[in-house]
This record gives structure tokens, C-alpha cells and sequence, in this order.
């Protein structure tokens, strides 16, 4: 894919701080930025959520023609007064010296008790790029759900999470109704539902 010249402009970095560190990381600096009538701006401030990179993945099986979402409470939903413990898809953060795909395949593992026998990528996305460093990187990865459930989590990470494996349909309709609105869920699913058929067909029909 081409780089676009206009997604990119002049920075100027100037102070730089750590205003925070606890579960989350928040930074505090002061840059400036060539606009767009070719003069630079003020010196403007910013905090920043430094949030790093993470996964996505909905395990498929295309032989059920099934999918596995989870339950977890979140604690942005407690802060923002909505339900609390919403369907969402496994996610993971990716560490230091890590690939994306193995952390795709460790998550299913950890948080779904799923193996995962192929990934295929969908979207990588800046969840709130106003406020927050995070990349997150979505797959799709080809599973057996025959004996997909159960409460799932590590224990030393307070997790406490249940499987509902859900037709590819019904995964849709949940999308579609406004049932679903956990970022990476969205982005993921929005994907699944235009490439279904055709991953399904390719699934079904290639060795392995």
C-alpha cells in the first residue's frame, strides 16, 4: 500500500513527562505542527494515554459456521454506565520483543481455552488516537469450537471470563442491532461479516 504525503506534516517536540504510571500509562508533552496554511502552530500540550500495541482475534469455525465471543467486566463500562460486562472478543496487550500473531494465539488460548490452527488478518486500528497510543492489530482465527465454553482466565490477572460460542449470524445481528459496542468487537466483526462467505468457502475446502 502507498503512503499518502498528506498523512504526514512537521512536528517539533519539546518537553516530554511521565504524568503517570499505574495499570494505565499517561504522558504529558508540548509539540507544534505545520498547518495546513504552511505556518507552524502554537505550542500546544497534550496528555496521552501510552497504551501500546494489542490483538484482537474471533475464533471461527467454519465446519459449525461458529464463532466465540466473551463476557468480562471492563472497567471503562463501569465508568461510563453502561453495562458492565458486554459481549466483546478476545484481546490481549502485546509485550516487549512479542509478534502480534503469537499473542493472537495465546489470548484464544488463555482467555477461551480455544486453539487457533490459522490466522488471517483483518484490520489494524488506533481505537482513540486523540488521547491514546494504542494500535490494535484484529485477526480471525480458524478454530474447532465443537467443545468451545466454559469459564476461562488466568487467575494471577483477576480474569474472570465465559465463552458463548454464537452462530456467524447471530454474531452479525448482535452488530448490527447495536448490541455490540466494544471497539475492537466492531472493527472485527464489521470485517467478518463482509469477508464470511468467502473465508468460510476457503476454510472448508483447503487441506488442514
Amino acid at each position: 500500500m502507498t503512503e499518502n504525503p498528506e498523512n504526514h506534516t512537521e512536528i517539533v517536540k519539546h518537553r516530554r513527562i511521565r504524568a503517570f504510571d499505574g495499570f494505565l500509562s499517561i504522558v504529558e508533552f508540548d509539540f507544534q505542527h505545520r498547518k495546513f496554511d504552511g505556518t507552524m502552530s502554537e505550542i500546544l500540550t497534550r496528555q496521552v494515554m501510552n497504551r501500546g500495541d494489542a490483538v484482537a482475534i474471533l475464533p471461527f469455525d467454519a465446519v459449525r459456521d461458529e464463532v466465540v465471543l466473551i463476557r468480562q467486566v471492563l472497567a471503562g463500562n463501569i465508568e461510563a454506565n453502561v453495562p458492565e460486562r458486554p459481549l466483546q472478543v478476545i484481546a490481549g496487550m502485546v509485550g516487549f520483543n512479542e509478534f502480534d500473531t503469537e499473542v493472537a494465539v495465546r489470548e484464544a488460548e488463555e482467555e477461551a481455552g480455544v486453539k487457533i490452527s490459522e490466522l488471517r488478518h483483518a484490520h489494524r486500528f488506533m481505537p482513540s488516537p486523540g488521547g491514546s497510543s494504542e494500535r490494535v492489530a484484529t485477526f480471525v482465527g480458524r478454530a474447532d469450537l465443537s467443545l468451545a465454553g466454559g469459564i476461562h482466565g488466568l487467575s494471577a490477572e483477576h480474569e474472570d471470563i465465559r465463552v458463548e460460542v454464537v452462530s456467524a449470524r447471530e454474531a452479525i445481528r448482535l452488530l448490527d442491532s447495536g448490541e455490540i459496542e466494544a471497539g475492537p468487537a466492531v472493527v472485527l466483526l464489521s470485517w467478518f461479516a463482509r469477508h464470511h462467505a468467502m473465508l468460510r468457502y476457503e476454510w472448508l475446502y483447503s487441506r488442514g
